[in-house]
């Protein structure tokens, strides 16, 4: 029943935003408000934790059964595929392997491993709070497209952190310039090192050019992103960006319900 989308400059400067299908029905800003599962697309952040703790996309990882206490995490298609690198695993969105780096990432220690992951993500422009549950690597806590899709904003940036904006500048009535935000806003900070940016780059490209973000590809533009689908089909992402733009894509209905297979 609903969507929700944001396109914003790699700068962080909000171009468009729509938040619901019609503002006379429900005034509710989906882009800014609803706190959604970003399921896989929340998987960029793993991975780039993963980069940083001496991972490469070339690295082997393995694809089979894993529990933490009695959570079991399943793939997509409840098979296993074995050994693969790092960049197959993302471009086929496995969840037993994001669960495995999770607890690479922390040396052993999957709660550690998840605690490192979640400050990237704040690092990188998660505002959402992020609870440590097992399931935190394949996307089960819940954001907003507007933070998400600023998040993913470091990649294109080789790392730098943006901050989402709509206003340029503010002038007082006979004009004079009081603020203008490449002046008096956030700078963009260093989130993640511009070689990890770059490895990410390349394998979220792989996602869009070889897995599951095909619908994404653009004639003749690079585009480079990733998916991401909940429990029962309740929510549908895309979060990608290109060298201009960063653009995040939401479909669910409002009460949770399951789409259509979506």
């Amino acid at each position: 029943k609903q969507a929700a989308a944001v396109l914003m400059d790699v700068d962080g400067s909000v171009r468009a935003m729509v938040g619901g299908r019609d503002y006379g029905a429900s005034q509710f800003n989906r882009a800014t408000d609803a706190m959604r599962q970003p399921g896989s697309s929340f998987k960029p952040y793993v991975y780039a934790s993963a980069l940083m703790h001496g991972f490469k996309p070339t690295s082997i990882v393995v694809d089979a059964p894993i529990c933490l206490g009695n959570w079991c995490p399943h793939n997509y298609g409840n098979g296993y595929a074995g050994s693969m690198t790092l960049l197959m695993a993302l471009t086929r969105s496995i969840n037993t392997i994001a669960v495995r780096l999770s607890v690479a990432i922390g040396d052993g220690n999957p709660k550690l491993g998840r605690s490192r992951i979640v400050k990237l993500a704040h690092d990188m422009g998660i505002k959402s709070q992020l609870p440590d549950t097992p399931s935190l690597p394949i996307g089960a806590d819940a954001v907003t497209v507007l933070e998400h899709t600023g998040a993913y904003g470091a990649f294109p940036n080789l790392g730098k952190a943006v901050t989402p904006h709509a206003i340029l500048e503010v002038r007082t009535g006979d004009g004079n310039l009081i603020w203008r935000f490449d002046r008096d806003g956030p700078k963009p900070r260093q989130a993640l090192p511009p070689k990890v940016a770059q490895d990410m780059i390349t394998m979220m490209t792989n996602v869009v050019e070889n897995g599951t973000g095909r619908r994404a590809r653009l004639d003749g533009i690079a585009a480079a992103g990733k998916t991401g689908t909940t429990n029962a089909y309740r929510d549908a992402w895309f979060v990608g960006y290109t060298g201009n733009f960063v653009c995040g894509v939401w479909f669910g209905n409002d009460d949770y319900t399951s789409t259509n297979r979506m």
